[in-house]
């Protein structure tokens, strides 16, 4: 049997590149410290999934390119979390933020054993911080949520290829997301709760940690609403 395989290119600004706002949409500019505190939080996910989407917008960091800039969704995060845990990456050794490297005396993690790799996928070991990804409960009623003015964006895009629309709990729907199927590696925790209408959206922490419509210590995270201590992450498909 032969198998498919289809690699994205991730743009992540978190460490060696900070991503800041730019007229409507972001763009990569060079870290000011190595800390990562310009990165974008205290952002709806719906105003995340614009802002993405917005990179090709006349003006913008991607007008006049024929990729297709989104936001990550979990299958994109699979993808590098499982490579990072392949011989490409950080291999037998099993990593769930990635090998730590140092980049002009400042600490990184980094999804191979070098510099070469996704940068802070998931964690910046400097800044404790959680990323939204492009994920929405099936479940998920608009109508009766108190979510519903945060993540109208993902439930408008439901039906496309830029929304992981599934249900949280069932293993085969998140096959290739590194959600169920990789529960428990290497210390990794995965939360789940496809009932929880109120906070419906995905985090991730860590290549393999997370949460998906589950209420974290009650602290409604996965809400979507626009947080200090949440951000997120551009992908650009070619």
């Amino acid at each position: 049997m032969k198998v498919k395989m289809i690699f994205s290119l991730i743009i992540f600004a978190i460490t060696i590149g900070v991503y800041h706002v730019c007229y409507a949409a972001v763009e990569i500019v060079p870290s000011k410290n190595g800390k990562g505190t310009d990165q974008i939080v205290n952002t709806t996910i719906s105003n995340s999934f614009l802002l993405c989407r917005g990179m090709k917008n006349a003006g913008e960091s991607l007008n006049g390119t024929n990729v297709d800039p989104h936001l990550a969704t979990n299958k994109d995060w699979g993808a590098v979390s499982y490579l990072s845990n392949s011989i490409y990456g950080t291999n037998t050794e099993g990593k769930n933020r990635g090998i730590e490297v140092t980049i002009d005396n400042v600490k990184y993690y980094s999804t191979t054993p070098n510099i070469t790799g996704v940068m802070n996928w998931g964690s910046n070991p400097n800044v404790s911080r959680s990323t939204q990804t492009s994920g929405l409960i099936n479940n998920y009623n608009p109508e009766t949520s108190t979510a519903s003015e945060y993540v109208v964006e993902l439930y408008n895009n439901r039906d496309t290829k830029y929304v992981d629309y599934v249900d949280a709990t069932i293993n085969t729907e998140t096959l290739g997301m590194a959600i169920n199927e990789t529960n428990g590696m290497y210390n990794a925790n995965f939360n789940t709760n496809q009932k929880n209408n109120n906070t419906p959206i995905s985090l991730r922490t860590g290549l393999l940690s997370g949460n998906f419509g589950f209420n974290r210590f009650g602290s409604g995270y996965e809400s979507g609403k626009a947080l200090s201590h949440v951000t997120f992450r551009p992908v650009i498909w070619n």
